[in-house]
């Protein structure tokens, strides 16, 4: 298996791992990871590992996947070769039916497809509970050197709030606070439909495309894409010194310089002139703060109702009309069905139940999570088929956390959806 064979040879590396996932909260995981072999910089990227995770699925949810292939992109532009690379993905977006460009993803309004030369190894779901097992295996098996982690999700503080140590080598970016949304951009494309690419991650994957990676520290980064992410809190957990490191040191790194002569002498060799506008972006986007204008940006957990709305709005005709409005009106009738449902549940618990935990583990937290949040899905209703689902996982975790039984809360589950 192309996973466990590259664990086995990433023993004594650094390592990035960069999570990428949004609207399902942090019951499901995006994410992308890139591991470097020596604990010094290395000035050879093809000793480099990265595994790219894209944890949702469905059109709506473009912008995940759309993430995860730029990601991919760039480090094989930092020179890490596609056989270091190991991609999760549903693979549901480049040939869905509702995309007009068939065969292309695109992450901003550039429509510059990402998705060409992706080599997908993986198709399923991770959990937190499993993300933690697998760090925790990493750690003790000595794995890795350091790792850093970006972690794009709603919520995203709440993963690592009480679960990082400063002393295991791990050094963790989140999009958003504990309680707080991520925010999706780049909505307003006609044709698609949907957002193109988060807020946090488009910020720290350009800040990687342009940037010269040997030079550009870790805490640098940080502070640009804290900048740039408007709408939430970036924030950081783990062990703090290692925001001092190169980021090449993770993601590889190429000539930038060589790069952009390369770029120049391409475009001045074609016959045909082009638009000066066109030569700086391909030249020089690093000098640019791109979009500053069109960049719309939506809370992830309500693109669905943007995007819905927006073809209310653009029917033509009275039946394209009546149409859109039945799926808005269902869509709005579900997101309030879905919070009475988890009030039921917590009212049920809380009712006919006592209190007979003390105190559980950080990880019996999340397994607990897990196992009720599956059998929520299973009963009552799916992310895929109420996107709201993504923002009542923390009341399912504070049950757990107050010390209810699993069982219990699962025969409420069972109870409240029957």
């Amino acid at each position: 298996m192309k996973l466990q064979v590259s664990l086995d040879k990433m023993r004594c590396c650094s390592v990035l791992i960069a999570f990428l996932f949004c609207i399902d909260h942090v019951a499901w995981l995006e994410a992308a990871g890139v591991h470097n072999w020596s604990s010094i910089f290395n000035n050879n990227p093809s000793k480099n590992w990265a595994v790219l995770v894209a944890g949702t699925e469905s059109w709506v949810n473009y912008r995940h996947q759309a993430n995860v292939y730029h990601a991919y992109r760039v480090l094989r532009a930092n020179k890490i070769p596609a056989k270091n690379i190991i991609t999760f993905a549903y693979d549901d977006i480049a040939n869905n039916p509702k995309n007009p460009f068939k065969g292309r993803v695109f992450n901003d309004y550039e429509l510059e497809d990402i998705y060409k030369g992706v080599v997908i190894d993986y198709r399923g779901k991770l959990h937190v509970a499993e993300l933690k097992n697998i760090l925790t295996e990493m750690y003790s098996n000595k794995h890795y050197n350091k790792l850093v982690i970006y972690l794009d999700a709603c919520s995203s503080g709440s993963l690592f709030r009480d679960l990082l140590p400063p002393n295991v080598g791990i050094y963790a970016v989140n999009s958003a606070k504990e309680n707080e949304e991520s925010w999706s951009m780049f909505c307003h494309n006609k044709q698609i439909g949907v957002c193109l690419a988060t807020e946090f991650s488009y910020a720290w994957i350009t800040d990687s495309e342009f940037n010269d990676l040997k030079k550009r520290t870790l805490d640098q980064q940080y502070e640009e894409v804290k900048k740039r992410t408007k709408d939430s809190h970036v924030t950081r957990y783990g062990e703090m010194t290692i925001g001092s490191l190169p980021v090449g040191k993770f993601q590889g790194h190429y000539d930038l310089f060589s790069a952009i002569f390369d770029t120049l002498n391409s475009i001045l060799e074609q016959s045909v002139p082009t638009p000066l506008r066109f030569i700086i972006v391909q030249v020089c986007p690093f000098y640019l703060e791109k979009w500053p204008n069109v960049v719309d940006r939506r809370p992830s957990s309500r693109v669905h109702l943007f995007s819905m709305s927006r073809s209310l709005m653009e029917a033509t005709t009275e039946e394209e009309h009546e149409t859109a409005w039945r799926k808005l009106h269902r869509a709005l009738q579900l997101r309030h069905i879905i919070k009475e449902t988890i009030n039921d549940i917590m009212m049920d618990v809380k009712t006919h139940h006592k209190l007979t935990v003390k105190h559980l583990s950080k990880r019996d937290e999340l397994m607990c999570l897990k196992e009720v949040f599956d059998q929520f899905r299973a009963h009552c209703f799916t992310i895929h088929q109420v996107p709201e689902v993504a923002q009542y996982t923390t009341h399912l975790m504070e049950l757990c956390k107050a010390g209810y039984e699993t069982k219990t809360l699962i025969e409420s589950v069972h109870i409240v959806c029957s």
